[in-house]
């Protein structure tokens, strides 16, 4: 905020602000692996990865049983796509670079994850 009491542009107070807890740093700590590999598998992916998969689906089939449009069902059903090709790829770099002994495991995982969340 300026000594007159407006707020400036440089002020870190919106949601998705850089600092150490916005949503370009959750972001940021995944991709660049520092997340631990268990946390990013088991949570991240895993659990609300799922979550958010089966909520999209469901909605999806309440606009298809609503008769509503086909197109519109495949869209919103399709709608996590990339926040799930984002996760994968983060597991992936991020088992990569760790040293947990499971890495190969977890990426095995991660890849029969990916293909059940986009065929389902």
């Amino acid at each position: 905020m300026t000594g007159t009491g407006q707020f400036h542009p440089s002020d870190n107070t919106g949601p998705a602000r850089a600092g150490p807890n916005g949503l370009a740093a959750f972001f940021s700590r995944r991709w660049h692996g520092e997340m631990p590999l268990g946390q990013l598998f088991w949570r991240d992916m895993v659990t609300v990865g799922s979550l958010i998969n089966v909520a999209t689906t469901v909605v999806a089939l309440a606009i298809l049983a609503a008769k509503g449009s086909a197109l519109l069902a495949v869209a919103v059903h399709l709608l996590p796509l990339p926040y799930n090709l984002f996760l994968y790829g983060s597991v992936l770099r991020t088992a990569d670079v760790s040293a947990n002994h499971n890495a190969n495991t977890v990426k095995l995982g991660a890849t029969v994850w990916i293909i059940l969340a986009s065929l389902l």
